[in-house]
């Protein structure tokens, strides 16, 4: 039976915003039965949205959704993984090359073990791809930890910053080629399961999961701690449980994009 907590009983929508401070979405489902949405854009102007699959359709634990008409309509599909993890993060490294980061569990794709009762570290592992589809993975482990989930990573300037998550406390680490990452320390305890986005001002913002939705904070560096900004960037609806899991990209224009998953009630 699925956890009915888990991706199966997630929705994927997407918010749009002028400022990256407002957003405005229509509710619409973009992927029923899938979690932790990862979205990018391609050079040659497609859309892919990369998720938890709860539902059977992708590849090994994820599901690739594609737009090839500026997000209106999307063609779910898979996408050739080779390694069993969760939680998709992507950075491009290169004009026609990504980088998956990806969780891997001590306890592998079997049922996880109770609370508190952990205490193997997860591994932050990746996986290299020239057309968004076919993904090698790459020797190593990014990071380890007790409990780490959900990485997020950036580039500002010429350092890497991955973000992870231990509940609602997020964590820091740098990388000089974002592939071999340490340990920075905490930047933020009130709320985590970030996504990270450097604005053409270079401007670093942090949109995360908290329990009135997703909230929103600043660093001046891109290891420093969080200031939270007032307001809440995508409210909880009464008839949500959850709002989480953003994940941010330009619109191709003066705009940005957040794509995010809901659990309703």
């Amino acid at each position: 039976m699925p956890d009915p907590e888990g991706p199966s009983f997630h929705q994927v929508l997407i918010a749009k915003s002028t400022d990256g401070l407002n957003w405005e979405t229509d509710s619409r489902i973009l992927i029923d039965q899938a979690s932790v949405p990862e979205v990018v854009r391609f050079s040659d102007g497609r859309l892919g949205i990369y998720a938890v699959d709860g539902s059977g359709q992708g590849g090994p634990g994820y599901v690739y959704a594609e737009s090839r008409d500026g997000g209106k309509t999307w063609t779910c599909g898979k996408m050739n993984f080779a390694g069993f993890g969760a939680d998709p993060d992507i950075v491009w490294v290169a004009e026609n090359t990504m980088r998956l980061y990806s969780v891997m569990f001590p306890f592998g794709p079997g049922q996880p073990p109770s609370p508190g009762q952990n205490t193997k570290p997860n591994s932050v592992n990746s996986a290299i791809s020239t057309d968004g589809k076919n993904f090698s993975v790459e020797e190593g482990t990014r990071l380890e930890g007790v409990n780490y989930t959900d990485p997020d990573v950036i580039r500002v300037g010429n350092e890497w910053f991955m973000y992870v998550s231990t509940g609602p406390t997020a964590w820091a680490a740098k990388s000089n080629d974002g592939v071999k990452f340490e340990l920075i320390g905490k930047v933020n305890e009130t709320g985590a399961v970030s996504g990270s986005f450097v604005f053409p001002d270079g401007k670093i913002r942090h949109y995360y999961c908290a329990n009135s939705g997703i909230e929103s904070a600043l660093s001046d560096t891109g290891g420093s701690v969080w200031k939270k900004e007032i307001g809440i960037r995508i409210p909880k609806a009464e008839n949500v449980k959850i709002v989480c899991d953003p994940s941010i990209i330009s619109d191709g224009k003066s705009g940005y994009w957040m794509v995010y998953k809901i659990q309703p009630k």
